[in-house]
C-alpha cells in the first residue's frame, strides 16, 4: 500500500478507509514507514536530481518487501510510479532500471483494484440512498489511467448515496499540483466552474479519486462558503462495510 504525501500527511482519513477495506477482503498488506515522496512535485518542478532520489529510496524500501500489486487512493502516484518512474530511469543505475520496470508494473488504483481484481460487487439494497453524491473526474484518473467506472460502481455500492452526474464532471478543478500555487488566480477561476456545476447538482457530496482535487475542492466550496462535504471514493465504500 502506498498512500502518497497527502494521503500520510492531509487525508489520513483516506488512508485509513483503505486499510479498512483491505482488512474486510482480507488483503494482506506491506505497509513500511520510510516512504519518500513518489517524485511528481519534483520532477513537475524541474528538479530531476531530487526526483531521482526519492524514486531510488522508494525502490529501495519497496524491494524488501513481497507482494503482488502496488495500491494507491492517488491516481498522481500511480501514474508517476507506472509511467514516469521507468520513463525517467535511463540515468540511474542499473540496478535500479531493472526494479522500476519490475515495480511499475504492479502500479494501481485502488478504484481499480477492488472493481476489477476483487469483484466487488454490489449487494441487493431494500432502500435507495437518501444523501446525493456527485462525482468529480481527476485528470489523473481518467486521462492517465482510463479508470472511470470504477469510482462510480464504490459509490453504487453503498445503500445511503444516490449518484447524480454533474455537467462537465471530467473537467480539470484547476490544482494540477504546483499550478496552483504559481498560477492562483487561473487556478481559482477553474475551481470556481468546477464548484458551479457541483452546487448546480443539488449533491450534498461531492466524491473523486484523487487527495490533490480533494484539497482544490475544499478550498473553493469553503471560499463560496457551500455546505457540500468532499470525499474521496474509497471512503464512500469504506462506510458501507460493517
Amino acid at each position: 500500500f502506498f498512500s502518497g504525501c497527502m494521503g500520510d500527511k492531509i487525508f489520513t482519513n483516506v488512508s485509513e478507509a483503505c486499510l479498512k477495506v483491505f482488512d474486510y477482503h482480507e488483503v494482506g498488506v506491506y505497509l513500511p514507514t520510510n516512504y519518500s515522496c513518489c517524485g511528481i512535485p519534483a520532477l513537475s518542478s524541474g528538479d530531476l536530481e531530487g526526483f531521482e532520489k526519492m524514486v531510488m529510496h522508494n525502490v529501495d524500501v519497496l524491494k524488501e518487501g513481497s507482494f503482488d500489486l502496488i495500491v494507491t487512493p492517488c491516481s498522481s502516484c500511480t501514474e508517476t510510479i507506472r509511467s514516469l518512474w521507468p520513463k525517467m530511469a535511463g540515468k540511474m543505475p542499473y540496478k535500479y532500471r531493472d526494479a522500476i520496470n519490475e515495480l511499475s508494473q504492479k502500479a494501481m488504483d485502488i478504484n481499480a483494484f477492488l472493481v476489477d481484481v476483487l469483484k466487488v460487487k454490489p449487494r441487493a439494497f431494500g432502500r435507495h440512498g437518501q444523501t446525493k453524491v456527485t462525482y468529480h473526474e481527476s485528470c489523473h484518473l481518467l486521462r492517465s489511467l482510463g479508470v472511470s467506472a470504477q469510482p462510480r460502481e464504490l459509490i453504487r455500492m453503498n445503500p445511503d448515496y444516490a449518484l447524480v452526474e454533474m455537467k462537465e464532471a471530467d473537467r480539470c478543478c484547476g490544482c494540477g499540483g504546483s499550478f496552483t500555487l504559481s498560477h492562483y488566480d487561473l487556478s481559482r477561476k477553474i475551481g470556481q466552474r468546477k464548484r458551479n456545476n457541483i452546487v448546480a447538482s443539488g449533491a450534498e457530496v461531492v466524491a473523486t479519486g484523487c487527495p490533490a482535487c480533494m484539497m482544490q475542492l475544499s478550498d473553493m466550496l469553503a471560499q463560496n462558503g457551500d455546505n457540500v462535504v468532499v470525499k474521496h471514493t474509497i471512503e464512500i465504500y469504506a462506510d458501507s462495510l460493517k
